[in-house]
């Protein structure tokens, strides 16, 4: 079980009933329950790619029933999941197991995670109340659906209704709205003009786009944006033109209306080269020069 906590660095899967997983459940464990005698139909309803983490992430499954076990890593195995493994609760579990081991009540929130960069400075988001949020090229919508579970009204864009559409059934699954948009950014006027508490930018790059970007911001409103780097290395990616030269990112925020909370160069977790920038927008200057808060 210890084993099983050290190495959670992916997800742990917990398919019991939620009865029993309220009773007791490993710490930082996701309940989804899942029948006795999981077929490949009910397995593609019950358990969407889309709610699990990146297919090479490391992920857990724990039970108390040998076979479903076994039924859910097949499944998982023959979804190309190679870093999946299961581990059967001890008998009488959760009798005698410490809160090290075991805790009651509800669990972890997903398996999925949203954009790295936004986990990481989550702490710098200003509070819901500010006013909604716009995800640009949101993709499958996992960083749109995370902060609409915040409390903040979300738009997603995207030029992709596949895409979107994964987004909605996420959101459905974690009974959240966001607003879903089909556009073509590279269109004047595809972005929603708000204007935006929270803006996020994700492996995409416009840069007539993130000209205008930042005044779309309330102020105190803050942008979030990582996406490719050129530079040695970074072959394995889009043409150059997508991707920003070394230092380039913050030339886009250099006015006095903006903050940069912070900058980095550095390889992405499949080790692509990438900037990410947090800039807030200041807010407005009363009579006296002093801001004024948001």
């Amino acid at each position: 079980m210890r084993a099983v906590l050290a190495r959670n660095t992916g997800g742990i899967l917990d398919p019991r009933p939620a009865g029993a997983f309220r009773a007791g459940h490993v710490p930082g464990s996701v309940n989804i329950p899942l029948p006795p005698n999981l077929d490949a139909e009910a397995a593609e309803r019950l358990l969407p790619s889309f709610l699990l983490p990146p297919r090479h992430a490391p992920l857990w499954v724990v039970d108390d029933d040998p076979a479903r076990l076994a039924r859910i890593l097949e499944v998982l195995r023959g979804r190309q999941r190679p870093a999946v493994a299961g581990l059967v609760l001890p008998l009488g579990w959760p009798a005698g197991m410490g809160e090290d081991l075991c805790r009651t009540g509800k669990g972890a929130e997903t398996l999925w995670r949203p954009d790295p960069w936004l986990e990481r400075y989550r702490d710098l988001l200003p509070p819901a109340t500010l006013g909604p949020a716009l995800d640009l090229a949101c993709g499958s919508g996992r960083s749109a659906v995370w902060l609409a579970l915040r409390g903040y009204a979300v738009t997603g864009v995207d030029i992709l209704p596949d895409a979107l559409a994964l987004g909605r059934r996420l959101a459905d699954h974690h009974g959240v709205a966001c607003a879903f948009t089909a556009a073509d950014l590279r269109q004047p006027d595809a972005a929603p003009a708000g204007p935006w508490a929270v803006m996020t930018i994700f492996r995409y790059l416009q840069r007539d786009l993130l000209t205008r970007a930042g005044g779309l911001l309330v102020p105190g409103g803050v942008l979030l944006l990582r996406t490719f780097l050129d530079r040695p290395g970074g072959n394995d990616g889009p043409a150059r033109r997508h991707r920003l030269r070394c230092g380039e990112l913050p030339g886009f925020f250099a006015g006095p209306e903006f903050t940069v909370l912070a900058y980095e160069e550095s390889a992405d977790p499949d080790g692509r080269p990438a900037a990410g920038i947090v800039v807030r927008r200041r807010a407005a200057r009363g009579p006296a020069g002093i801001e004024s808060a948001p």
